[in-house]
């Protein structure tokens, strides 16, 4: 499988965005987050699930709250912080079987996490 090329422009943009609604996210009373359609609709937890609550556990500084939302979410929020302090950086290659593989221990996280495994 070949590499891919990342741009790292957009992801730097989406990363800011991220830190930055992490950060104001603290000021609103409750937290709602993002409620997961799949979970909602089935009752199975996507890969996704608890990266709201990781990502704004992470900007606290609660890596044990952050942890047991989403390890992802740490993940994130590193990338994020270093695609800011690197603006240098134009763009970055991931072995191609490297997001697919991501996307299953995430989704195997959950699932354990949820109790169906």
């Amino acid at each position: 499988m070949r590499p891919l090329r990342i741009d790292l422009w957009d992801l730097r943009i989406a990363g800011a965005a991220m830190l930055g609604a992490a950060a104001l996210a603290q000021l609103v009373p409750g937290q709602p987050g993002v409620l997961c359609p799949l979970r909602r609709l089935s009752g199975v937890p996507c890969p996704l699930c608890g990266m709201t609550t990781s990502v704004i556990a992470t900007v606290r500084l609660d890596g044990a709250a952050a942890f047991a939302a989403n390890p992802s979410g740490i993940v994130a929020v590193v990338v994020a912080i270093t695609l800011l302090l690197r603006p240098r950086w134009k763009s970055a290659y991931l072995p191609g079987w490297a997001p697919g593989v991501a996307l299953v221990a995430m989704w195997l996280f959950e699932l354990r996490r949820f109790g169906f495994i």
